[in-house]
């Protein structure tokens, strides 16, 4: 079988035509190089070289091998270039699942600051429910996940980006639109845009979590906030809904409206499985954490 190294070995005798200038290029003694070029000549059942006392020249069964082994070397180094970079982060693709809150602030911080960096590793997003965010990262369908108050998974690692307090979205001819801020009592009777649990459980929970501390018993709709805003429902609901700070002035037809004397924090982390492995996944993390110091 022919070798590489073998194809190396006659491309150097081929341009130096000279055994012994190419035995010098590849610092190795002129007798090995000779013996390494009649095994290449006995794999391909054809002579290469008319050998003579001024040197070598290349027969026409030299020529074509010549033309094709540049060819296949400089494939094969480009393999392993690539393969190097990919193994160092530097190239390939990295699939980011991502909570609808962290398109605002999160996401495009971390995807902006990569790209500038890692240019060639292609990233790909995808809007996720957190519900469906732990099986995406155990089956690698995604490498990262950006939550708001995400899932606890006891195979999956997390890494707090940011916590925030809570505002109250309403839309934009709700009359509470124009308040500066807005207390609990105020919400007391207005009905709140809501989830079905089962799409993320524990951000469902934390939100009820956070009217119920306040002494406000929620009346829910079942349709999500972020989706009214999308589809441009909202403008047309007397509904009001939750949300982290970072998505004001970022829904359409929607104000985002502090709470007064409020504590209510929402915290959105980084999160993903600690047995996959990947470069440019950890070249994120890290960028993640300069980018947002706990």
């Amino acid at each position: 079988m022919v070798e590489l190294r073998h194809l190396r070995y006659f491309i150097a005798v081929a341009e130096e035509r000279n055994f012994s200038r190419a035995a010098e290029r590849l610092h190795m003694a002129q007798s090995p190089l000779s013996a390494a070029i009649r095994q290449l000549e006995q794999e391909i059942a054809a002579e290469l070289l008319v050998r003579s006392s001024r040197g070598v020249s290349l027969t026409s069964a030299g020529e074509v091998l010549l033309n094709h082994a540049r060819r296949i070397l400089e494939t094969v180094e480009g393999a392993i270039a690539a393969a190097r970079s990919a193994g160092a982060g530097e190239l390939g693709t990295l699939r980011i699942g991502y909570s609808w809150s962290a398109r605002f602030a999160i996401l495009p911080t971390l995807a902006q600051n990569f790209a500038s960096l890692h240019p060639d590793v292609t990233l790909i997003t995808q809007e996720m429910w957190n519900a469906d965010m732990p099986a995406a990262l155990r089956t690698a369908t995604i490498d990262l996940a950006i939550s708001l108050c995400p899932e606890r998974d006891g195979d999956l690692d997390y890494l707090r980006l940011r916590r925030e307090a809570a505002v109250v979205l309403v839309p934009e001819g709700h009359r509470l639109a124009a308040a500066s801020r807005v207390g609990w009592r105020q919400l007391n009777d207005q009905p709140f845009l809501m989830f079905p649990r089962e799409l993320a459980p524990r951000l469902h929970d934390v939100l009820l979590e956070i009217c119920r501390r306040a002494g406000v018993d929620p009346s829910l709709s079942s349709r999500a906030f972020h989706s009214a805003g999308d589809t441009g429902t909202l403008v047309s609901s007397d509904a009001v809904a939750l949300a982290p700070k970072s998505v004001t002035g970022a829904v359409p037809g929607a104000v985002a409206i502090p709470l007064a004397e409020s504590d209510a924090m929402l915290e959105t982390y980084l999160v993903w499985h600690r047995e996959t492995h990947s470069a440019a996944a950890d070249k994120l993390r890290a960028l993640a954490r300069a980018a947002f110091p706990a």
